[in-house]
């Protein structure tokens, strides 16, 4: 008897432990490969020393509305220091910040996505003409 009881409460333990790691995820939790990111600039032809404004449209996030989107912009050669564009405005899933680049060169563009406790980057780049 005292064998059949102790194995009950293995058991109990047992599921209770699993069930208790289980509630630890929420539904709806956000799965970053399903963030897509789109990049895009106007005017479409970016050139050096004009104002350029960035558009990003992302999808795939579960929770839109806690969303918070920076720019970090890079010589794709890794030469300089990178600049980062904390004021980005929003409008429903579309996020742009205007832009001059110093220079004629391919930029590589990081776009970091906060929400919540969540960090994406992706890196997209732009061709700049003298």
């Amino acid at each position: 008897m005292k064998m059949r009881t102790t194995g009950w409460l293995t058991l109990i333990v047992l599921a209770v432990w699993c069930l208790s790691g289980c509630a630890s995820s929420k539904p709806g939790d956000q799965d970053p490969r399903a963030v897509k990111v789109e990049l895009t600039t106007d005017p479409a032809a970016a050139k050096a020393g004009t104002d350029v404004k960035l558009i990003t449209t992302v999808t795939g996030l579960v929770d839109e509305k806690n969303t918070i989107v920076q720019y970090e912009i890079r010589k794709a050669d890794h030469s300089g220091l990178p600049e980062l564009l904390e004021e980005v405005d929003r409008e429903g899933a579309t996020y742009s910040a205007n832009f001059s680049f110093a220079e004629g060169a391919t930029y590589d563009v990081y776009i970091h996505i906060y929400n919540g406790e969540l960090h994406i980057t992706k890196k997209k780049s732009v061709e700049v003409t003298p």
